[in-house]
């Protein structure tokens, strides 16, 4: 698969991830089977470490942002069918001509 048409990881995976759990993901295939299902485990439990270590002890600048909606569609989009981009890209339209509307009302 092409590099540019994988998904990007979330923020949350990002966090997760830590030191670089991917490279251990992409090697799990390849061990012999009992190998594959303790070192997934063991890649969750990782995983969940960071989410925890993150949440207890940094302070969260995005959580005192408030939601840009065109941010919140683009953000979720990569994750979407063909079908749900285009109802997010119909949404995000919309909310441009309401934005446009808006600004015309402020002129007149």
């Amino acid at each position: 698969m092409e590099e540019s048409s994988k998904t990007p990881l979330t923020a949350v995976d990002r966090i997760a991830d830590g030191e670089g759990l991917q490279m251990m993901k992409a090697a799990i295939p390849y061990l012999p089977g009992n190998l594959q299902k303790s070192l997934s485990i063991y890649v969750k439990m990782l995983e969940m470490s960071n989410l925890l270590s993150y949440y207890n002890h940094s302070v969260h600048a995005c959580s005192a942002q408030a939601a840009n909606t065109e941010e919140i569609l683009n953000d979720i989009r990569p994750y979407c069918t063909e079908e749900q981009r285009q109802s997010l890209d119909h949404a995000m339209n919309l909310v441009g001509a309401f934005k446009m509307y808006q600004e015309l009302q402020k002129i007149s």
